[in-house]
């Protein structure tokens, strides 16, 4: 009497373990999205307004500082999530951006609560911006070597900054918002991804 054996499963039939929900890439894709569509929409309000130099803060700026605000809140797991696979390099820019976006994000709220700029928003936004701008180049450096992200994303990543704070009042942040759209999808299936990588 012969012995049958069931022949072991192929790596191609082996079921690849499902997506955990709420995980910590989908729930920073999930902010970094509300980040973006809030980005996106202060970029909007400001493409339409006029080139404005009064210090004090009118109704429609109001509104803009506070999504630009809510937007580098709702990014911060963003940034920090995007150092995953890196160097010292890139968990070292991740984590100055998102220092950055924080203090940048604390100066924009005092200021929109206070009508204008307090005489220390100075000390707090240089330093603040500077945090963003280099610790984006830096991410950018770690994310482009790792290959964790697409080259032209990972090398748009100082591209936010500069859409954000130099190119704002032209309605840059619509730019950015779209650019924090492509990273927070990435963000949001990169489990999917995973598992597609396993499976194929």
């Amino acid at each position: 009497m012969t012995s049958s054996s069931t022949p072991a499963p192929s790596p191609r039939e082996v079921p690849a373990p499902s997506p955990r929900v709420g995980g910590p890439s989908q729930l920073a894709g999930l902010a970094a999205g509300l980040g973006a569509v809030a980005s996106a929409i202060a970029g909007a309000i400001q493409a339409t307004r006029p080139t404005d130099t009064d210090p004090l803060i009118d109704g429609g700026e109001h509104v803009g500082l506070t999504l630009v605000a809510l937007a580098l809140v709702l990014w911060i797991p963003g940034y920090l999530r995007l150092t995953d696979g890196t160097s010292r390099v890139g968990r070292a820019g991740g984590v100055a951006a998102a220092i950055g976006c924080a203090l940048l994000a604390f100066g924009m709220t005092a200021t929109n609560l206070h009508g204008q700029d307090y005489s220390w928003f100075p000390a707090v936004a240089v330093p603040a911006n500077l945090l963003w701008l280099v610790g984006s180049i830096l991410l950018a450096v770690g994310t482009w070597r790792a290959r964790t992200l697409p080259k032209p994303l990972a090398a748009a990543l100082p591209v936010i900054w500069l859409t954000s704070i130099i190119l704002s009042q032209l309605g840059g942040n619509l730019i950015a918002g779209a650019l924090w759209g492509v990273l927070a999808y990435r963000m949001a299936t990169a489990r999917d991804r995973v598992a597609a990588q396993r499976l194929g």
